[in-house]
This record gives C-alpha cells, structure tokens and sequence, in this order.
C-alpha cells in the first residue's frame, strides 16, 4: 500500500473541507472546531518532520501551537503536509525513532508512514462530516486501519492504562473484504490472533464503519444512524474495550 500517497490525498481533503469554515463543530471529536482538528494534524505532521531524521528512540520535543489566524493556520498546515511527506521521503524506514508504541514493538521510522495516513483517513473524514458529507472508505485502507489500531494501538493503549477496561474475549469481523481478529483482554495486556472464533462480545460490519467504531465515531450499540449499520453481540464493556483513538 502506498501510504505516503494516501497520506497526502487525505490530509488535502482534510484542508479543503476544513476550509469551508474553520469554526465549525467536528461531531466525532466532541469540544473540537475545524480550526482545532487542523491544528492538531498539523502538529503532529511537524512534530514527527523534525524527530524522523535524528535517528534516536528519545521522546522527541514539544512544537509550539499552530498560529490561530486562517490565513497563517493554513500556511502552517500545507508546510506541515510537505516536510512530513518529505521526511517520510528520505529517512530509511530501519532507521530509529521515536513511536507510542516502542514499548510493544521496536521504535523505527517504519511505524509513521502507515500511522499518519491511517490518523489522517479518519481526520479527515472528521472533517468531512462537519459538513454533513463524511467520506467514503476504501475498503482496503480501512481494513488496513483496523488492524493497525488492534494489533498495534490498542496494545499499547492498553499497557499504560489509557483504553477502555474490560477483561474477555471480543471479536472483530468485517464483511466487506476479509478481516477477522480475536481480542484477548486481560489485565493491562491485549493480545491479539488473527482467526474465527467466538468470543464474550463480537462487532461485525464493513470494514469503514468498523474503522469508525474502533476510533469511538460510531457506536455500534446504536440501532440507528450513529450505529452505522454495524452488528453487535455481547458484553458492553467489551466493545467499549475495542475503542481507541481521538
């Protein structure tokens, strides 16, 4: 998967509706507007552009916040998009760097290519259904995103005590292409198979709106519009368990 063109696709879909009105509420990230969501992007775009060349798994240092005018916030993305690309670019993908998830998996500069086009697929998708227009998933990248946020961001959320709680078994199905994991929580860990089989709880559906689900945008509980169509069995606090993600 080229997620380098991925990531550049969706971050410029991402400005072209955020521009539409940078004051408007973003449903999916409760207490954030437009402006908020690109100035978190664009801050993470920065923040990773300066720390993937030094080569080092040390926690990189904090960026100043994005300026708040239009004109300048705008400036400040669209750089923000082209030295994240073009570090993306140069680095060798086995070089050490700093990632979130080091304590589970070795830190190296491979990690952000998948993590910022992910991020960004459903950022901007956040922006788009300000408007009232969310965006259509390709089935593969959302799948992709999937398994990322339950192989790799879950775990690691999980370790530090920052996801949901629940102790059980829950499984992941998609319907839209293949795709099924079992989710095995116990204690501060979650391990992770790839397989069928039947667990305390299981969210079943296609691949985007599970994607959604995980990042805590859709809830699978509902039989209505917010549940996004998404089928749900088994213990609540199980399904909540699967959710990671601003």
């Amino acid at each position: 998967m080229d997620y380098l063109a991925r990531l550049e696709s969706h971050a410029d879909a991402l400005l072209d509706s955020a521009l539409r009105d940078l004051n408007a509420a973003v449903p999916g990230c409760p207490g954030w507007d437009c402006r908020r969501l690109v100035s978190h992007v664009s801050r993470l775009y920065t923040v990773t552009a300066r720390h993937l060349p030094r080569g080092t798994t040390a926690e990189p240092e904090r960026v100043p916040a994005p300026p708040r005018d239009d004109t300048e916030l705008t400036a400040y993305y669209r750089k923000a998009v082209a030295d994240v690309l073009a570090a993306l670019r140069d680095v060798d993908p086995a070089t050490p760097a700093w990632t979130f998830t080091a304590h589970i998996t070795p830190g190296l500069a491979s990690f952000w290519p998948r993590r910022l086009a992910n991020e960004t697929l459903v950022h901007a998708w956040d922006a788009a259904s300000a408007f009232g227009e969310p965006s259509e998933f390709v089935p593969e990248q959302a799948a992709d995103a999937v398994d990322e946020v339950l192989t790799l961001l879950l775990p690691a959320a999980r370790v530090v005590g920052i996801s949901p709680p629940g102790e059980g078994t829950a499984h992941v199905h998609l319907t839209d292409i293949p795709g099924e994991w079992l989710v095995r929580f116990a204690g501060p860990a979650a391990t992770v198979t790839t397989e069928h089989a039947k667990g305390d709880a299981a969210l079943r559906g296609p691949a985007g709106p599970v994607l959604l689900a995980l990042w805590g945008r859709l809830d699978p509980a509902d039989p209505g519009p917010r549940g996004g169509g998404l089928t749900a069995f088994g213990e609540a606090d199980l399904l909540r368990a699967l959710q990671c993600g601003r």
